[in-house]
């Protein structure tokens, strides 16, 4: 099938040292069923997987991947039962960046599969070749190879892969619908059904390469849509959120119920919150599990939805000491929980499970949850939880002072309650730690050390003999710095930085961004950039330092959801020297955000050298077109104070006219020498118009060197160029 696209493409191939012509790129539609059998709907996907699989075994051609088809159809709103004029084949072609289109039916007659096939030109819709193969239905991969033996006969074309061709090989026609049936689950997002079908399938016929590799990829969806399903409002989130609620509407009979029903009524306030930290998903960054910043303009929201929470977990822990006093697992001030079984139904379970809110346990104390939600801003949606930035306490201080005051309080009663624990001396001084550590956490957080050591020492002054305390002194040794850690190592890093302006002082340092993004948010961004630009000046010996700096700005943004700062610091990233390579590369991880006018004056020139190094010149990226307009120069060079002086240039000609050019030659001047080749291709995305606009495209080339101790060829490849045109 790959050389169906080739028909056209070989004959218009210049003859050798002319220049190579780029390879076209072939889609294959969905084939039309004619036969008449409902059941054969579903092979038009399958057929053209089959096709696809096929077509990449042979060389010269670019094939379209089906789920690229899916998507455009999907973008145009199209059914494929029937075929295309050739105004919709264009349309669909041009969105498919295909040069061709392979469409084609499926019929029946006298008990054989028949399968047309025809390529269409996509400019004009015109056939450029067709063929026809016919079979046993259950011989379909015996027919589809030969369809593309037809077609490919008398073309002097090469199989790159003969094994590759074999990918494609399905074992009868009912394994193919079969694994039609499951691809076409897959595209209506149907994954748990798709999943199951193809596992049939797999199991049935171990041998199916196209269904194993399918399952995979159905797989990988499965665990795509497990994570989603996390964070979205399922009909069975929204069940159980209205289920708390109206279990709720007797909370004021918390007193008079037995310990059973307080103990329901309690894992119904636990479900509110938990549908409440679910809810608030909806306003915080979703690029990564932990920590979620709130999203630009969501923060109100985001704010009322954590407030809520606090409130319900206040009234909670109001409930949890009532019932602690009512079962007697109050004593002398501490806690000791104690619950036989879940207080809730199968039922319920089942649907917590469906709604992936994690199990309910009313034994732990809220008190405690409530604290490091407001300190450190950790939720509780289900199994595994999340963590926001900036937490509430962060954003109210008085909730910080009030939580931290809690702390003080549960430290004084246990301290006092120690004495007669008896036995459970150890279990209370141990709370007393946690405590402390919470508190000293806080300050840590705030860069607040002093404060974190006194909280230590209290531990330590109280219970110098704790089997624990050699622990917590190694904590304070950590904060005073004479014994190494990491975390307060990048903080003494970076207010060095502010000082010395050092290159590796501000590149440490400033891993301290996510502590900085954790208490303050986005806003963290802006003042991480101000310390650095106030600190110190941009120019030769910190322009790498700076770029550094932007590019992690860039990056954080981009995955917290705030585009524009994502392109405010990528562009303070380039105008820092930055590669517009790396940007350009990087770009393709932050899909969902555009760089837009941020690369409007960025020029480049980056490509992989002999596919494992990467060569980008960043200075005099320009282009040239000569008076009598036979002459396009691309040219581009190294900055003489960065690793050597390196040149580039290539010339090209036209080849059909005035805005159609091939490259007939180029040098590049290495260490010194000059090397020259006319082993090169550039193909246009983007032709300059007028001076000053950009000329864009990809290139590749290979240059032979003589050395010592041997001649090497040196390739370049999967080149990338957008230069000024300066004449």
């Amino acid at each position: 099938m790959l050389a169906l696209a080739l028909t056209l493409v070989l004959a218009a191939r210049p003859a050798d040292g002319e220049g190579k012509a780029p390879k076209p790129t072939l889609a294959v539609l969905y084939f039309d069923n004619n036969t008449k059998q409902a059941d054969y709907d579903v092979l038009r996907k399958g057929m053209a997987d089959m096709m696809v699989t096929d077509l990449v075994a042979w060389d010269g051609v670019t094939v379209v991947d089906r789920l690229r088809l899916e998507e455009v159809l999907g973008e145009l709103k199209l059914q494929h039962t029937k075929a295309f004029d050739v105004g919709t084949a264009s349309k669909l072609g041009k969105l498919l960046s295909a040069d061709y289109l392979l469409t084609g039916a499926l019929s029946s007659s006298g008990g054989k599969l028949i399968i047309d096939a025809q390529m269409k030109k996509v400019a004009d819709g015109s056939v450029v070749t067709s063929a026809r193969a016919q079979g046993d239905p259950n011989a379909v991969f015996d027919i589809e190879q030969d369809l593309v033996d037809k077609v490919t006969k008398g073309i002097d074309i090469k199989v790159k892969d003969f094994a590759g061709r074999k990918k494609a090989k399905v074992p009868d026609l009912d394994a193919l619908i079969a694994y039609s049936k499951a691809v076409d689950l897959s595209d209506q997002g149907k994954i748990d059904e798709a999943n199951a079908a193809i596992n049939a399938l797999v199991s049935k016929s171990p041998a199916f390469f196209m269904a194993r590799e399918r399952k995979q990829e159905i797989l990988k969806h499965l665990a795509d849509l497990q994570k989603l399903r996390k964070d979205m409002m399922t009909d069975s989130v929204l069940k159980v959120g209205a289920m708390a609620e109206a279990a709720l509407k007797d909370e004021g009979r918390f007193a008079t119920l037995d310990a059973r029903a307080q103990e329901h009524l309690m894992a119904m306030r636990i479900l509110k919150g938990r549908f409440m930290m679910r809810a608030l998903k909806k306003f915080l960054s979703a690029h990564r599990e932990s920590p979620r910043v709130m999203v630009k303009g969501k923060e109100p929201e985001a704010i009322n939805l954590m407030r809520g929470w606090v409130e319900n977990q206040r009234r909670l822990g109001e409930e949890y000491d009532q019932w602690l006093l009512a079962t007697g697992n109050l004593v002398d001030g501490t806690r000791y929980p104690n619950v036989h079984g879940s207080p809730l139904d199968a039922d319920t379970q089942n649907l917590l499970r469906e709604a992936t809110l994690g199990e309910v346990r009313v034994d732990q104390d809220p008190a405690e949850q409530l604290l490091h939600f407001i300190l450190f801003g950790r939720a509780i949606d289900g199994e595994n939880g999340y963590t926001i930035a900036p937490a509430l306490g962060d954003l109210d201080p008085k909730e910080q002072a009030a939580a931290l005051a809690i702390i003080d309080g549960r430290v004084e009663k246990l301290m006092k309650a120690r004495d007669k624990a008896g036995a459970r001396q150890s279990y209370v001084e141990l709370q007393v730690k946690q405590q402390l550590e919470t508190k000293a956490e806080v300050y840590e957080r705030l860069d607040r050390d002093e404060d974190a050591i006194a909280a230590l020492q209290k531990f330590l002054d109280a219970y110098p003999t704790n089997e624990r305390a050699n622990d917590v002194d190694k904590k304070i040794k950590q904060l005073l710095g004479v014994e190494h850690d990491y975390s307060h190592n990048q903080r003494e890093r970076w207010a060095q930085a502010l000082k010395t302006c050092d290159d590796m002082d501000i590149r440490v340092g400033n891993g301290t961004l996510d502590r900085l993004v954790a208490r303050m948010g986005l806003a963290g961004l802006d003042a991480r950039a101000a310390e650095l630009e106030k600190a110190c000046k941009l120019g030769p010996k910190t322009h790498s330092a700076f770029d550094y700096v932007y590019q992690s700005l860039a990056h954080e943004a981009a995955t917290d959801d705030d585009c524009d700062r994502y392109r405010l610091y990528s562009k303070k990233y380039i105008e820092a020297g930055g590669s517009a390579g790396d940007m350009m590369s990087w770009a393709k991880h932050f899909e969902w955000c555009e760089l837009g006018d941020v690369t409007k004056q960025v020029v480049w020139f980056y490509s992989a050298l002999d596919d494992n190094w990467t060569l980008e010149l960043d200075h005099r990226l320009i282009s040239i077109l000569s008076n009598d307009k036979k002459v396009l120069t691309l040219d581009a060079s190294r900055d003489r104070g960065k690793l050597g002086s390196d040149q580039i240039s290539f010339r090209l000609e036209p080849k059909g006219g005035p805005s159609d050019f091939k490259c007939v030659g180029a040098y590049w001047v290495k260490d010194g020498k000059r090397l020259e080749t006319k082993d090169c291709d550039v193909t246009f995305a983007h032709l300059a118009t007028d001076v000053g606009d950009h000329d864009e495209g990809t290139f590749s080339a290979s240059f032979f060197e003589k050395g010592e101790p041997f001649d090497r060829t040196l390739k370049l490849s999967k080149g990338h160029f957008r230069l000024r045109r300066e004449n």
